[in-house]
């Protein structure tokens, strides 16, 4: 057995009571921070994922802006549907009520194959239209009711007010994202280019990628085929500023609950130098048989790793057992009127377990190092003579 860790178990071992109580702290402290960070990470993995699968299901993964043939991209690989679009800021109007809103004009006969959301009622025709539920509920709409809809940046500029069309709603929809219920009105291309008659042609495709095909490949590709007019955004690049907000949100989360940490690290700091002061007699002999600074810090970092680590690894395997049995049996429930799902959503990324161990056992080394310098460096004169 290795000298320095058969030594490092005496001392731990042989530590007063009090030394042991200050050391069963800082194993506790650890533990509940590893747990508490596993949890809140998994939790926002959770509604990360569930928000992200809503974008693309509501816009694709890719979307190409300018002017595009749609059979230019459908010919390459990766592509499962390609929904070419129109869209512009328009008004719809019941009576006194109005808002306004964003027409998008779509292929009505891909709708339903290309686009993820619940929709009650069926995709529109010549003459009507799908709009969101919060919007339905604004102006006290139900499917088969009729709405105007016109586009004043359309007008033409004259005599007359704006020309507005009478349409019949045909569905509701359902993201729950964002203001996407309320800001979105669905029809086809032929009522889209009556509408928008400024407008020369479409102003885009949206693209949705084949599962597992890589989509970053897909969006090089496209750049390399289409001329430089043409726009190439991911719906990560659509969504800029909440994908930049859920990245705060997560380094946000990491430091404050570092903090645990920090508070676990200074209990542990304490313990090691407890035990250090009831040890140094004993490390003076051992520097007077020879034994280098580094093999006594080595000591005081192997107990303060056997003493805090077990903490940490007990709340790391106990945040992903609650994890698994979340997503397996969905103990810990939500409203499903608020959150669109019924159990709390727990995801864990390889790349977070590698972060929680990183931050535990830097915090351990952190401590157990500052408490084992002084000690380390302490002459063996000062050291054997400590008692007297």
């Amino acid at each position: 057995m290795n000298w320095e860790k058969k030594v490092s178990k005496r001392f731990s071992e042989s530590s007063r009571r009090q030394v042991w109580f200050s050391g069963l702290f800082s194993m506790i402290g650890m533990g509940v921070g590893c747990f508490a960070m596993i949890v809140s990470l998994s939790v926002m993995n959770g509604f990360e994922t569930l928000v992200h699968s809503k974008l693309k299901g509501f816009e694709g993964d890719l979307r190409v802006s300018g002017q595009v043939s749609e059979n230019e991209i459908s010919e390459l690989d990766g592509i499962e549907i390609v929904m070419p679009f129109m869209e512009r800021r328009g008004v719809v109007e019941d009576g006194n009520d109005q808002k306004v809103v964003s027409l998008k004009a779509v292929d009505v006969a891909k709708m339903t194959d290309f686009y993820n959301f619940p929709l009650r009622g069926k995709s529109p025709e010549i003459s009507e239209v799908v709009i969101g539920q919060d919007l339905a509920y604004r102006l006290g709409k139900d499917v088969g009711d009729e709405i105007m809809v016109y586009s004043p940046i359309d007008q033409s500029f004259g005599f007359g007010l704006t020309p507005k069309t009478k349409m019949t709603i045909s569905g509701i929809f359902s993201t729950r994202i964002l203001d996407y219920d309320d800001r979105f009105v669905f029809l086809s291309l032929h009522d889209g280019k009556k509408l928008f008659k400024r407008k020369s042609g479409l102003d885009g495709i949206d693209i949705r990628v084949l599962k597992n095909f890589n989509v970053s490949s897909l969006k090089y590709n496209l750049a390399q085929k289409l001329s430089d007019s043409v726009t190439i955004q991911s719906w990560e690049d659509l969504n800029r500023s909440l994908v930049e907000a859920m990245k705060m949100e997560r380094l946000g989360t990491i430091v404050i609950l570092s903090l645990i940490f920090l508070v676990a690290a200074f209990n542990l700091a304490a313990a090691l130098s407890l035990i250090s002061i009831q040890k140094i007699k004993e490390v003076g002999i051992l520097k007077a048989m020879g034994a280098p600074i580094e093999s006594i810090q080595k000591i005081i970092i192997r107990m303060g790793f056997n003493r805090a680590g077990k903490g940490a690894i007990c709340g790391f395997i106990l945040g992903i057992l609650l994890t698994l049995v979340q997503n397996q049996f969905g103990l810990i429930p939500i409203p499903s009127d608020i959150y669109f799902i019924d159990a709390l959503p727990m995801v864990l990324f390889p790349k977070d377990l590698y972060t929680v161990i990183f931050i535990s056992f830097m915090f351990i080394l952190l401590a157990s190092f500052i408490a084992g310098r002084k000690l380390a460096h302490t002459q063996i004169k000062d050291a054997l003579q400590w008692g007297k």
